[in-house]
């Protein structure tokens, strides 16, 4: 089932969604009662212990650290460093302004997966990520913001160095992500390379969560965490191997345009479960963004035809 795309595309948006939904139920009075570092650290735990399960006796038999492992640690470092400067950013800018440069990890990973992969991609299929890009713009924009807030934008302190934290947050999750996808799709077994990156990602997270006084003993306590919270690092676990496998018998676009399928999915859940109300330009935008993957993936041929 794994080398099934729709399959892996379906899963990629249902946990996706599951977990924007999971961790907005998660929170107590706005805010969280566990550890979010934790959490992270105990999903890369069950990824790699079921990374570690789904491979033959032979192939454990074989494992052996290397020179050639250590590569993996990059993507690793990377997610981390993005992890914390999505703090950084939150704390600097305003939600609404926050989703709005997000959207800017849509370019970087196209032109680094352009670079790294060496995909041509058409004139055409440029255009449709930056429609892509547009319409993720406008249907994450927030129109009631407070004039005081608009007239504030480039009169804050922070609002530069949020701009900045950001930028190199997308450039952070690109390299991250198409270094996964060079390393999953070049390894012969696609557990053992999942087995190696998440070996390496739970002990960067180790090392982040080392970083926080008292955090290994509230860990230890499991302080804070309900059923909801469980649900949460299950949820986390399947959407770290969903996208593993993506990267394998995908690629990086197709994710951003599962995630993006997926945000519009979770938009029409949480209208029916939580009263959430639409507007004009969040239809307007998941409908370019339907239009830009129609354009995306479409032959030339079909294109033309009248």
């Amino acid at each position: 089932w794994t080398r099934s795309r729709p399959l892996l595309v379906l899963t990629l948006m249902a946990t996706y969604s599951a977990q924007s939904l999971l961790i907005s139920a998660s929170k107590h009075r706005g805010s969280f009662a566990y550890d979010a570092d934790a959490a992270v650290l105990l999903a890369e735990v069950v990824k790699l212990i079921f990374a570690f399960s789904m491979l033959s006796p032979a192939a454990r038999g074989t494992l052996r650290p290397s020179l050639k492992c250590v590569v993996f640690a990059a993507p690793a470092a990377l997610y981390m460093i993005q992890n914390r400067l999505v703090f950084e950013a939150l704390r600097l800018l305003t939600p609404p302004e926050y989703q709005l440069l997000n959207n800017g990890k849509l370019f970087t990973t196209s032109v680094v997966f352009r670079l790294v992969m060496r995909r041509r991609l058409r004139v055409l299929q440029w255009l449709a990520l930056l429609l892509l890009g547009v319409g993720m713009a406008i249907a994450t924009f927030q129109p009631r913001a407070s004039v005081s807030d608009v007239r504030n934008f480039g009169e804050r302190d922070g609002i530069a160095q949020g701009v900045g934290v950001m930028f190199i947050a997308s450039w952070c999750s690109a390299c991250a992500g198409v270094a996964n996808e060079w390393l999953i799709k070049r390894s012969p077994n696609p557990m053992e390379a999942n087995l190696w990156l998440y070996l390496f990602g739970s002990v960067i997270c180790c090392l982040q969560l080392s970083m926080t006084p008292g955090a290994w003993l509230r860990l230890m306590r499991f302080e804070g965490f309900t059923a909801v919270t469980w649900l949460v690092v299950l949820c986390n676990a399947v959407l770290g191997q969903s996208i593993a496998f993506l990267f394998r018998y995908a690629d990086s676009i197709v994710k951003l345009y599962a995630v993006c399928a997926a945000m519009a999915f979770t938009t029409s859940i949480s209208v029916m479960l939580f009263g959430l109300e639409v507007h004009f330009h969040m239809i307007g935008g998941y409908v370019a963004c339907a239009i830009s993957m129609c354009l995306y993936y479409a032959p030339a041929e079909v294109l033309l035809t009248e």
